[in-house]
């Protein structure tokens, strides 16, 4: 296949991403609802074929051209292909061109995503580690082959940690070279309390035209998944301001006192006061 072809099977995605309780989800039915952005249900498995290829690129990109004679760029363009065309009905359905992928683990190989989808935005969302650490508390998340709950879903101490340490995996794959130019950084409560303003500069960041602050009922159901789903329904509705300090009535000096020393690389990283 030569590049002209692979390269006309559709638009890179706009990848929406972060840890969980962030506004991941949230901001991928607000961009659902823009004339040109489609989204859909999380499909984790995207992230896996990309590891797929970084490992077979890895492992055997060098062999397949001496051996074989396969130009080596051309199995990253086969699976940019082949995700891309995971998307296309979707996106064919609803007449929209490009597809807004949103996911937690994408946020750790922002670095490989990249390297496969080379026109490719990422939106990395944050939010209050106090607010996400009190959220993962009444979360009651399991892991699927144990059982057992989540660790981070069971104290604050754990929940300031994971979020810790997710921050910090994800700005090392935000800062890989192949990504200059191509991540924006956008907190949750900065989308809660000034929508229009960060909309408007997220819109301009995607080359866009304006994006309205709101959830469609549509959306929601569409992307978030049924009720039973591991993660609770958004409301169909404009932005919710009062959760942005919702943590304040839940958590107790203690434990925001504890969230806070651990969590404390991801405050001075993300402009949060303490």
């Amino acid at each position: 296949m030569s590049r002209s072809v692979a390269d006309e099977i559709g638009s890179d995605p706009v990848f929406v991403c972060g840890p969980p309780r962030s506004g991941v989800r949230l901001l991928a039915t607000i961009l659902d609802g823009h004339a040109a952005l489609g989204s859909g249900p999380e499909l984790p498995f995207i992230v896996t074929m990309a590891q797929q290829w970084r490992d077979l690129d890895e492992t055997l990109g060098i062999n397949h051209e001496r051996n074989y004679g396969l130009e080596r760029d051309a199995s990253r363009r086969a699976f940019r292909k082949a995700i891309l065309q995971l998307f296309a009905e979707r996106l064919r359905r609803a007449a929209k061109g490009t597809f807004v992928y949103h996911s937690f683990a994408a946020a750790l190989c922002m670095d490989t995503l990249g390297r496969v989808f080379p026109q490719a935005k990422f939106v990395v969302t944050m939010r209050d580690p106090r607010a996400i650490a009190s959220s993962l508390l009444r979360c009651g998340w399991r892991n699927p082959r144990t059982g057992e709950p989540l660790p981070y879903t069971l104290n604050v101490a754990a929940g300031a940690q994971f979020v810790t340490d997710f921050a910090q995996a994800a700005m090392r794959a935000a800062s890989a070279p192949v990504l200059q130019d191509r991540v924006m950084v956008l907190r949750y409560e900065d989308l809660c309390r000034r929508a229009d303003e960060v909309l408007a500069m997220l819109a301009r960041f995607l080359s866009i035209a304006a994006i309205r602050p709101m959830v469609s009922a549509r959306a929601a159901a569409g992307i978030v998944g049924p009720p039973e789903a591991a993660h609770p329904a958004l409301r169909s509705d404009t932005i919710d301001l009062e959760s942005v300090a919702r943590w304040r009535s839940q958590l107790s000096a203690a434990d925001v006192d504890a969230i806070e020393s651990i969590a404390a690389p991801v405050f001075r990283a993300f402009g949060y006061a303490r």
